[in-house]
Order: C-alpha cells, then structure tokens, then sequence
C-alpha cells in the first residue's frame, strides 16, 4: 500500500510554526507568572513561625535590660511588633471581605494594591527603618542585607517592598511579616543578651503523648471556654501554661491537680503551651464564630409542605444552652438538643434564623413542595380511622391538611354509576344512603378531594380513597 501525502504551502507551514511558538511562550509565561500549590501550605507555615516568635517575644519581654540603648531597642522593637501586626490585621480583614480561600491565596492583589502600591507600603518601610535605626546603635551585624539591602541569586539589589511583596501571594503575607518578626526579636535579643538565644532543654510531646492533661476540643465557639484538668506527676507543682505566649492563671485543687479556665477573647488560631516537670506540650486550637452549620443530608434541606423536617446540628458551630433560639416565618421550628424538628408552612425556599439572647448570628436556606397527593382517610366523630359503615368524614392523616371538598361516585356490578359532590369534609345523609342501597360488588371511589392547609392559600389534591363492598 502506498504511502498517502498531504502537502501544504509554505506559507501555511509558517503560520502553524506561529501558532505553536505562540502557545509555547503562553504556556511559559503562564508556568512562570502563576504561583503553584505550594502556596496553599504557607497558613500552616505561618502558624509554626508564629509560635516561635511567641517564644521569642516572652524572652524579650521578661529581660530587664540596664544600658539605655537597650532600654530603646526593646521599646522599639515591641512597638515595631506591634505595627507588624497591625499590617497583619489589616490583611485578614481584607481577606475576610474579599473571601480569600482556596485558590485565591494565589492571587497577589493585597501585596500589589494595598502594598506595593498602597497606604500600606509606607507603614511598613517606617516600620522597617525605625527598627534598624534603634538596633544600629546597639547590635553589631549589619542587618540592611534582611530588610532594605536584598540581593537575588544574581547579585541585583532590591529595596525591602519589591523584594518581599512584588507579587507575593494571597497566603504567603502573614507568613512575610512573621519572617520580620522573627528577624527583630531574635537580632535584639542577640545585641542586648551578647549571645544566642538559648531555649531551655524540654521533652516536647504531642497531646496524644501526653498523660498529664486532659485532651480537649481543637475547636471551640466563640464564647466556648478551654477548660482544662492537668495533672503533674509530681503531685502538686504547678505547672506553667502559656496560651499566645502570654501565662495563663492555673488554679489548685484539692485532690493535688490543677485547672486552667481560659475564655477566648476572639475568633482565630491559639497556640498551647504546657510546661509539666521536665516535659513541654505544644498544642493548637482554633476559634470559630458561632454559625447554623447542620449535618447535610437530602432530608436535611428539603421536605414537604406540613410534613416534619429533622436536621442534625454540628456541635462544632452551634453554641449550647438555651440562649440560642431558631426561628422562621414560614414554619415552625423546635429544638431537640441537638435536633431541630422544622414544620414547613409554604411552599418554596424558606430560610430559618439563629439567634443568640435575641442577637442574630446566621442563617441557612432549605426548601419545601407539596406532595403531589396527600393520603386521606375516612374518619369516626373522635378523628379514629375507621371503616365505611363507621365513618362520619373524610379526612386526611397529616393534620397540617383539611377536606373542604370531595365527588363520591359508586360503579354498581351492571356497570352504571352515579357520581355526587360533597362541598364540605362530612359524609351527608344522601352520600350514606347511596352507599347502602348499593349492592355487593359495587365499587365506591372518593376523588377529586380538595384540601387547604392551616395557612389561608394553601391548597393541595388527597389521594383518591377507593372502596370495594
């Protein structure tokens, strides 16, 4: 078989090598311009960096330094701290308003807009040259190559902003300013102390290693206590607790152990620290806002018109006691401990509010229908469900609905049949005696029931009730 050849101008041939050194120039630029996943573990990052300098700032803060320069540079340097951290603020409240999570700590807007080319971008260059103007009269290293003196891998220098914040992630800030925390805190201890900072030597265990405290939720509400036992092995010395980097009160009790009551004063992540004889715990927990969070499932968030919804609330989010109250205007809503038990009232989506001592907090969104038919039944005077001879209405099971109307029609054995209308839920004289003078063998068929909920408007079809004498 010969081969088959397809030829094509030369000039086409120029364009087509075009197009794909266009795409492969698209494609470099788009590898070398996007952040990859890495950024994605820079908040956990930021934690660690966190800790130590937690670490680092209780050195600083219980040393008592005696030469005025010292006294200067430890000023300084707290209230450089503090600036950073206002910066720092400043971008977790940007990162709350603009919903910033996921792929979006990719993005780079906060260091370009607000930084680079923002309000925020002088603060931290003054924030930057206040420290090293202290630390210049003290410390003996140059530290102009850490902070406004920055050289890349080829040597190039760089001021301080375009360095650390051209296009720097979303994620990667807090993680920038925890780097010029740590630079400070241990530089000035380093130029006050005349050496290292020493840490002391412990046995650092993780919780599930620890038999000295009690294990504890590594979430809390807002407004939710740590509540903590912790018992020494050497019965009662009082062990050391430390919650951000700042002592926590423990207090004795008789049995020998110690409990530490701490009230998280607002949302976010905690550090714990433990110190029990020669053993040191490092925890974490996180804060979180009261919020309506419930276990999902498809009966959860949709149901049917007068019918009970039951949905599951997470414990995670939801507050105890009894100051937390759910509401609707639509349905009816009661709180189980920690079930909710919804009546829905109108058709659609509704949605139900928390509220805590009358103080909104959150709300979810959840939809109810109407069942194409609702079962009915022929009912006693007492509302008893009973047989045709007995019944004295036509009722249906969910009480949420009423018959207002109904057509009886009874097909005899011969095949004729007559058909009536009831305009209300009662069995009239004329519809009972139409039953009984029908023979054996005649069917009995209740359709077209009409029925209204407890709501004015609300109106729906009962299941046809069909009856064989």
């Amino acid at each position: 078989m010969g081969k088959l050849t397809v030829k094509i101008s030369k000039s086409k041939n120029i364009s087509f090598m075009r197009l794909s050194l266009f795409y492969l120039i698209f494609i470099v630029q788009i590898f070398f311009t996007s952040p990859g996943m890495y950024v994605l573990q820079y908040p956990d990052v930021q934690k660690s960096q966190a800790m130590v300098n937690e670490r680092l700032l209780s050195e600083l803060n219980v040393f008592k330094p005696k030469v005025p320069n010292h006294v200067e540079l430890k000023n300084v340097t707290l209230k450089c701290l503090a600036s950073i951290d206002k910066v720092k603020k400043a971008y977790y409240d940007y990162e709350k308003e603009a919903r910033i999570s996921g792929d979006r700590l990719r993005e780079n807007k906060f260091s370009e807009q607000q930084i680079r080319n923002g309000k925020l971008g002088p603060v931290v260059v003054q924030i930057l040259d206040d420290f090293l103007k202290s630390y210049n009269s003290v410390g003996n290293k140059n530290l102009k190559s850490d902070f406004v003196s920055l050289k890349d891998s080829k040597g190039l220098d760089f001021d301080a902003l375009y360095y650390f914040f051209k296009g720097t992630p979303n994620g990667v800030i807090p993680s920038v300013l925890e780097h010029f925390k740590t630079v400070m805190l241990y530089n000035s201890i380093l130029a006050m102390k005349k050496k290292e900072s020493e840490l002391p030597k412990f046995e650092i265990l993780t919780l599930d290693e620890t038999d000295f405290i009690q294990k504890f939720k590594k979430n809390l509400i807002l407004g939710e206590p740590l509540d903590l036992l912790i018992r020494p092995k050497e019965r009662g010395k009082r062990p050391i607790v430390k919650i951000n980097g700042s002592p926590i009160k423990v207090d004795s009790l008789v049995s020998s152990d110690f409990k530490m009551y701490y009230l998280p004063p607002a949302v976010g992540d905690y550090a714990l620290e433990v110190i029990s004889n020669d053993k040191r715990l490092f925890a974490s927990f996180k804060v979180v806002p009261p919020s309506f969070r419930f276990i999902n499932s498809a009966s959860s968030v949709s149901g049917f018109v007068g019918e009970p919804m039951y949905v599951t609330l997470d414990s995670a989010y939801v507050p105890r006691g009894r100051n937390i109250v759910f509401s609707s205007k639509v349905a009816k809503v009661e709180r189980k401990g920690w079930k909710l038990v919804i009546l829905p009232e109108r058709e659609g989506i509704f949605n139900i509010q928390m509220f805590d001592n009358g103080k909104f907090i959150d709300e979810s969104e959840f939809v109810a229908t109407l069942k194409p038919q609702e079962e009915v039944v022929l009912m006693d005077i007492g509302g008893n469900s009973v047989d045709l001879s007995q019944a004295n209405k036509l009722e249906s099971n969910n009480a949420f609905w009423q018959v207002v109307d109904f057509d009886m029609s009874i097909t005899y054995p011969n095949g004729t049949s007559k058909k009536t209308h009831s305009s209300t839920r009662f069995l009239r004289n004329d519809l009972r005696e139409l039953e009984a003078s029908a023979p054996v063998g005649s069917v009995m068929i209740f359709d077209n029931i009409r029925l209204v909920g407890q709501n004015d408007g609300l109106v729906n079809k009962g299941r046809p009730v069909i009856i064989v004498k």
